[in-house]
């Protein structure tokens, strides 16, 4: 019972000290905390430190980053959806809006303009040089230094890493944001992981013509495939370096050494290869470059003339120049106060005793990553992760020129290779009128045929006469046959020209074939034009029919007399008369003679 509790009470413990705030800035001995705060992590001043919501940050950076040459680190903040970022980086209300019972109107500031008759000066007092005083600071740390940059909503910094040992490491940044005369309020703190690495970061990419998935790393043989190599160097440090690859495909074709950065090549056999290559770069040292002939002077005190960042061993308050678009920014290597903890986040990222001028690490057969927590290889096209190791035999030794610096890269991967649906060919097209019960159909039959692989799905797509807009498509899925021929069937409701493009396809390759045909329907009475005068004549006819039968039926009835009797004694002879006479007396006939009784006006 007494070790369970005394396990309770340790565990408490551990779990006060993990829970504890601690903040993520050491606190220098020059650094001015009336103008600049330092709050911990969890401080509920953050809740309030910007009006309508909480400002967010975007950190990045440029890495994995070859020794010798520059990293760049990135910031853009984000406010709340509330707000909008003006062009003259003033940040507005996007529209009316009440936030703490306080009303606030479009196109309002959230923080008018301050009184700026004032000096504008760094954390540790470093003056601001800038015509505009700053709206915001950001001061980055890592290896026990730290930048100070005004600038806007977005900034940036670039620094060297000569000297700086190989491995992953962690860049910390605190945003203050300007708010009245000679006081900043810290937004928060935001962090990004980057590596420094002695190899040469880069990313391939395999690409095949009528590839069907690009990426899945099957190809088809006897068909070109193109190797793209995409080196990484935002810096340009490689710019003016020597750089050759050395290519070996796998397949027992030799060795390629090319200073392209792209090279094809043909399999021309089935199954499963690894591709290699492996970068060598000659780069010019810096410390051999000829000094300038400059005016002899008079000894003075000596000066730092280096744009390097010192390693972390540095002791002295020593201003570094680095690379970066704001025109206020200082570096310095201080001891941190005693009381805060100057260790956090270091150990985590604890160099590589190598440092950057040692030689290479030896052959990793396996991917590697930057380090711990760092960002991956940038692989550009997605086709092929980069695996940077370095080559086997690379040795950083001397040569005839001792002036140059060489530097390895190295990638490999697997890929398979099938046959392919090698050719499409139509060999037959016949055509034919097909009666129907409404009108009648141009039947086209076109027979295809291929070699190589067997397709699994055939399409067909009718075309105009330009071969540009789409009549008609169709896909088909098709049994494998032995002799791999196709009866294709298409129908045609109008003459004219036609473009026909015929495609055969399978898992891993893709054929296309087209030809050009002319379809005439003829001039028989299926025409439109005659189909539409017969319906015009049997309109006429049918009405003409109905006005006669009508004008007979509804005609109103007149009995006989006996004047037309007498008129005509012989009635009951037949008159011979023309067809158009005889049939005018017919619809103007009164009725037949009726020598009934019962219909006369006489009595019986």
């Amino acid at each position: 019972m007494g070790t369970f509790v005394v396990l309770l009470v340790l565990m408490a413990f551990a779990s006060h000290t993990a829970a504890k705030p601690r903040n993520r800035f050491v606190r220098y001995p020059s650094w001015n905390n009336k103008m600049y705060p330092i709050w911990k992590d969890g401080d509920p001043r953050y809740e309030d430190s910007w009006k309508g919501g909480k400002v967010t940050f975007n950190v990045g950076n440029d890495s994995p980053t070859l020794t010798g040459a520059k990293v760049t680190f990135t910031i853009d903040l984000e406010f709340p959806h509330s707000q909008k970022l003006q062009p003259n980086g003033d940040v507005v209300w996007a529209r009316d809006c009440r936030v703490n019972g306080t009303k606030h109107h479009e196109s309002e500031p959230v923080y008018p303009t301050q009184d700026t008759d004032w000096e504008a000066v760094f954390p540790d007092g470093t003056p601001i040089k800038k015509d505009k005083k700053p709206a915001y600071v950001f001061v980055w740390k890592t290896w026990s230094q730290y930048w100070q940059v005004a600038d806007d909503s977005s900034s940036s910094l670039t620094i060297d890493t000569d000297d700086i040992p190989l491995g992953s490491y962690t860049m910390d940044i605190v945003i203050y944001h300007y708010r009245s005369k000679e006081r900043f309020i810290p937004l928060g703190y935001a962090s990004t992981q980057f590596s420094i690495t002695d190899q040469i970061p880069f990313a391939v990419s395999l690409d095949q013509v009528n590839d069907i998935v690009a990426g899945d790393m099957r190809f088809i043989q006897n068909r070109a495939i193109a190797f793209t190599i995409t080196l990484h160097d935002p810096s340009q440090y490689l710019s003016n370096a020597d750089i050759t690859f050395n290519w070996d495909f796998g397949d027992d074709s030799g060795a390629l050494i090319s200073r392209e950065l792209s090279v094809t090549h043909t399999y021309i056999n089935t199954g499963s290869f690894k591709p290699h290559v492996v970068i060598q770069a000659v780069i010019p040292d810096k410390a051999c470059d000829i000094p300038v002939d400059t005016p002899t002077e008079a000894p003075g005190p000596a000066t730092h003339k280096g744009p390097t960042v010192k390693a972390a061993a540095m002791a002295s308050v020593v201003p570094i120049r680095v690379s970066t678009k704001a025109a206020g920014v200082t570096v310095h290597s201080a001891p941190s106060d005693t009381e805060e903890d100057n260790t956090e986040d270091e150990a985590s990222t604890a160099p590589s005793a190598q440092s950057a001028r040692e030689t290479p690490s030896p052959v990793n057969h396996h991917d590697r990553g930057a380090g711990t927590g760092a960002k991956p290889a940038v692989t550009l096209t997605g086709q092929a992760a980069a695996a940077v190791v370095a080559k086997s035999d690379a040795e950083d030794t001397a040569s005839d020129d001792d002036c140059v610096i060489y530097r390895y890269g190295s990638f490999c991967t697997g890929i398979e290779v099938f046959e392919g649906i090698e050719k499409v060919e139509i060999v037959q097209m016949d055509n034919a009128v097909m009666a129907a019960p409404d009108r009648n159909r141009k039947v086209l039959d076109i027979t295809v045929t291929c070699q190589g692989s067997l397709p699994k799905e055939v399409c067909s797509m009718i075309l105009d006469a330009d071969c540009l807009r789409p009549v008609h498509r169709e896909c088909n899925m098709v049994e494998p046959s032995r002799d791999c021929q196709l009866l294709l069937r298409h129908f045609f409701n109008d003459s004219g020209v036609y473009c026909i493009n015929v495609s055969m396809a399978n898992d891993v390759s893709l054929a296309v074939t087209s030809a050009r045909v002319n379809i005439d329907m003829g001039s028989g009475p299926s025409s439109p034009g005659t189909i539409g005068m017969v319906l015009g004549v049997l309109v006429l006819v049918l009405a003409i029919g109905m006005v006669a039968y009508s004008y007979r039926r509804f005609k109103s009835y007149r009995p006989l007399k006996e004047d037309l009797l007498a008129a005509d004694p012989q009635g009951s002879r037949a008159t011979v008369s023309s067809g158009g006479s005889m049939f005018w007396k017919l619809l103007n006939r009164r009725g037949a003679v009726d020598n009934c009784p019962l219909l006369q006006e006489q009595p019986v």
